[in-house]
């Protein structure tokens, strides 16, 4: 659990098992944390240089040897926090830039079709979709099997976006998997056609 959530603030398993390491042993030679950690000596500096810069670990010298010790774990929630600013900061940039991004690619020639693929694929086509039409213009949608609860989740979200924008869809899908259309029924500009079950 706790490597789990250290790994979704961004650290890497190296800088898990050098932090938790630290933790473990209190103010410690580099050696000790290497066996401890099983990162090689070649390794351990670098890992530990990044701690440092997190400030999530600090060190002292004691008779020209470094100990190393972590910082108090409250120090992650003002990583946090500075993570956090620093992403601010680039969607700043990024806002910034968009009239000219987006401009660019009006401006370039466009293809006859587009192919996504996988769970992110099924993301950034759906996006593009809801970009892309206008108040009025339709989506034709089909989709003959079920689909993962998280996905479930996402495109109903999604398609909550879509209608309150206006654009009309229309879904064709195996009436094995009406819980679609008990999700999104209550949506406007948006209707339901069904195939027989044994059509898959």
């Amino acid at each position: 659990m706790i490597d789990t959530a250290l790994q979704k603030i961004g650290l890497t398993e190296g800088e898990i098992r050098v932090y938790e390491a630290l933790l473990t042993l209190g103010s410690s030679t580099s050696g000790k944390i290497t066996k401890h950690s099983r990162i090689s000596g070649s390794k351990v500096y670098e890992v530990l240089d990044r701690l440092m810069t997190k400030g999530l670990a600090t060190y002292v010298t004691k008779n020209g040897v470094k100990y190393f010790e972590a910082a108090h774990p409250r120090k992650l929630m003002d990583y946090l926090v500075e993570k956090q600013q620093e992403i601010e900061k680039e969607k700043s940039a990024i806002e910034k830039i968009m009239p000219q991004l987006i401009a660019k690619q009006e401006s370039s020639p466009k293809s006859e079709a587009k192919i996504f693929t996988g769970w992110e694929g099924m993301k950034t086509a759906n996006e593009d979709i809801i970009q892309t039409l206008k108040k009025g213009e339709e989506w034709l949608s089909m989709g003959l099997t079920s689909q993962p609860k998280l996905w479930e989740a996402y495109f109903t979200r999604r398609q909550e976006a879509r209608a309150k924008k206006g654009i009309k869809q229309r879904h064709l899908v195996n009436e094995k998997y009406k819980t679609l259309y008990e999700q999104r029924k209550h949506l406007p500009h948006t209707e339901f056609r069904f195939l027989p079950e044994s059509f898959e």
